[in-house]
């Protein structure tokens, strides 16, 4: 754990810089504290050689948060991407020309919405033309992919490669799944069918490859188990909870089964949510204290709870580690290694 920090009162300084502010509210208390240290725990995994797992929930793809996860990937801060179904397939929206526009969530009439065709995300609306256009374009990747694969079954996360690389060749590259493919990241999405990866299915009106999603369960606990300590060891980032957050975590615990008993958890963790931490949901387990108990963190870790937004922590830390590290950083140390054995056809 690192060194308790003095704290000090926050003053407005010459410094405009956001890594600057990050630093400063490190010092400061509550929330503004927790943010400070989950950006200060980020950096300590960017220079260190664990493998880096994120974790994706809630509506980001949605709320404009893809391109600063696309912007995670090709900087190298992370490796290994457990994500819902929406975050990794409602970039596509905006990719292909369509516009989301804000609506006051206070006021906002939703009978009318629906009479005008418009989804609502809480506080911003998207046509239903051009949802239903993006799920009807997901059903020729589900064709594509029939065409194309000579095997009964297909694992989660090699369908998830071969939807990034369709993607790209739709010239759709900046996406989320593009990225993770052409860097090989491990992109894997549990509950694939609980988003518009479903209604493309239906369309496509296809039904092999069979998507063996336990599968990737072994695939990942194969990446975990040569990473996880005594080695490099991994850490992790989770933005929201739900699937993406057990996903990852529960891996410590199959590790630790599989090695007989020895402890194999996560080296450090920050969770970004507005999960409350009283009412029992893995959303709001703190890494810092009840997650330890089943060997998902470590004891000595680096594990930040910070309750807020993703909409809000993540733009900040995203800017604050451009700052800090310049336009031109890559990492690299910290990538899975022989991805087509670990991804196997």
């Amino acid at each position: 754990m690192s060194e308790p920090i003095v704290r000090t009162p926050m003053r407005v300084t010459g410094d405009a810089s956001v890594s600057g502010l990050l630093a400063r509210m490190r010092g400061s208390a509550f929330q503004g504290r927790k943010l400070g240290e989950a950006f200060a725990a980020w950096k300590a995994m960017i220079d260190g050689e664990s493998l880096i797992c994120l974790g994706l929930a809630g509506s980001l793809a949605s709320a404009g948060m893809w391109p600063l996860v696309v912007w995670l990937v090709e900087r190298g801060y992370v490796d290994l991407i457990a994500s819902t179904c929406a975050n990794v397939t409602e970039d596509v929206l905006e990719l292909s020309g369509a516009v989301v526009h804000q609506v006051d969530p206070e006021h906002v009439d939703d009978e009318k919405l629906w009479h005008t065709r418009h989804y609502r995300f809480y506080d911003h609306v998207v046509s239903a033309e051009a949802y239903d256009r993006m799920e009807t374009f997901a059903a020729g990747f589900f064709r594509h992919l029939a065409s194309s694969w000579k095997h009964a079954s297909i694992s989660g996360a090699r369908f998830m490669h071969e939807y990034g690389a369709w993607l790209a060749a739709q010239g759709l590259g900046g996406s989320v799944a593009a990225t993770c493919a052409s860097h090989g990241v491990p992109l894997f999405v549990p509950a694939a069918h609980d988003g518009p990866l479903a209604e493309g299915y239906r369309e496509s009106g296809v039904t092999t490859p069979v998507v063996d999603f336990f599968r990737d369960y072994d695939i990942a606990l194969r990446i975990m188990d040569r990473y996880m300590a005594p080695g490099r060891g991994t850490s992790a980032v989770f933005l929201g909870g739900g699937v993406p957050k057990d996903f990852i975590q529960i891996t410590a615990t199959s590790v630790c089964a599989i090695r007989g008993g020895e402890a194999s958890p996560h080296r450090a963790a920050i969770q970004v949510t507005s999960d409350n931490t009283v009412f029992g949901g893995l959303g709001g387990a703190s890494v810092a204290s009840e997650c330890i108990s089943w060997g998902k963190e470590a004891v000595d870790g680096d594990n930040v709870m910070c309750f807020t937004d993703a909409t809000i922590a993540l733009p900040l830390i995203c800017q604050g580690l451009a700052e800090h590290y310049g336009a031109s950083h890559r990492r690299r140390s910290g990538r899975v290694t022989a991805l087509g054995e670990l991804i196997e056809r």
